[in-house]
């Protein structure tokens, strides 16, 4: 009720009607649109505030919601780990094993060529891979669809011959089992003598993407395929994107949109790299990772060494030659490193000198 008090203009009421079987199903949600109004007195009476963060990048789009007021008060700082330079291969995989050309959107993922072709990347890959292989999907809808295609022409019976295989589903459970019970499976199955490691179907923002860790031979390689944008067609999405146009200017409700999907990104290729002795690759299969704008938004640690190979075999060659502990070469001779970092992002707004609103820095 407390919420509904709130200025008109900074909140929305979505009311949703959900009608099966003759029954009405009706829920209300309120939605904050100005997180800005609530930090403002912390802004005031504060006089210095950090805001830190593993995944917080891109940052744009909060410094403009809280700090609106005072944008010269705040200084960006970002923190690489302390931790070897040879120990994460992120690499771009812009085409499959016959060639083609690999575009995750809407319109083209469904096609059985598409299908196929990812399941040859998953396939191949659990072949050089050691231990542990996650493999985020852009919804559960997608993952059923991809997992229902490599069971059927027979892929997913070849990587079983390599790997375990464990899938999360909507209710995250598999089989009648818990998300903790999977992860035990998981973690069982690349312990095991008996079995070449494991690998594990997930989706971005689902139980698998966040907060947890798949550190060491839990996730020896991330996969993430395509690129997990929110449904535009979501009505509390719409809102949100225009409110930002109004009080932020043209363009920045689609900013906000881009920055749901790459930080989701983000979540996920972080949960390999956990700590200073570990290491992994990470592989965006998407063409879309070439563009500039879209590395922009990528983490520091992964695009300061992200290779785009120019063709699948390149990519497969680097990972089956990769030792995972050491520099290793590229497929034309040249000398690449492996960079692993943990990158922290640290936003601080200083304390205002008298009325000129220029920020202190202590040493």
């Amino acid at each position: 009720m407390e919420a509904l008090t709130e200025n008109a203009e900074d909140g929305r009421i979505i009311i949703h009607v959900d009608e099966k079987d003759g029954l009405k199903n009706i829920t209300m949600k309120y939605i904050l649109l100005n997180p800005g109004a609530h930090f403002a007195d912390v802004i005031r009476d504060a006089r210095a505030i950090i805001v830190a963060g593993g995944t917080m990048q891109p940052t744009r789009e909060l410094t403009e919601q809280l700090f609106r007021t005072c944008p010269n008060r705040v200084r960006e700082h970002f923190y690489d780990h302390v931790v070897p330079a040879d120990a994460v291969l992120p690499l771009v995989i812009k085409q499959g094993p016959t060639g083609r050309r690999l575009c995750f959107n809407y319109t083209e993922r469904n096609s059985t060529e598409m299908l196929t072709e990812l399941g040859m990347i998953i396939q191949n890959v659990c072949s050089v891979v050691p231990a542990g292989i996650v493999c985020f999907f852009p919804s559960y809808d997608y993952l059923d669809l991809v997992y229902n295609h490599l069971n059927k022409c027979g892929i997913l019976e070849r990587i079983s011959l390599k790997k375990r295989i464990f899938s999360e589903t909507r209710t995250g459970a598999t089989r009648g089992s818990s998300v903790e019970k999977l992860l035990a499976d998981y973690s069982a199955a690349i312990k095991s003598s008996s079995t070449g490691g494991a690998v594990l179907f997930s989706v971005v923002g689902g139980k698998l993407s966040e907060g947890l860790n798949f550190a060491d031979d839990l996730g020896r390689c991330v996969i993430v395929i395509g690129m997990p944008y929110p449904n535009r067609q979501s009505i509390e999405l719409q809102e949100r994107m225009r409110y930002l146009d109004e009080t932020l200017g043209a363009g920045a409700g689609n900013e906000y949109y881009e920055n749901l999907c790459l930080k989701a990104v983000n979540q996920c290729i972080g949960r390999s790299v956990r700590h200073i002795n570990d290491y992994a690759c990470v592989l965006l299969v998407d063409e879309r990772y070439c563009r500039e704008i879209v590395q922009a938004k990528l983490p520091h640690w992964i695009t300061r060494s992200l290779l785009v190979p120019k063709t699948y075999g390149a990519v497969q060659a680097a990972t089956a030659s990769s030792r995972h502990d050491k520099v290793s070469t590229f497929t034309n001779v040249e000398t690449f490193q492996f960079w692993r970092t943990i990158e922290v992002c640290v936003l601080v707004v200083g304390s205002v000198n008298g009325a000129t609103g220029l920020a202190q820095e202590s040493d």
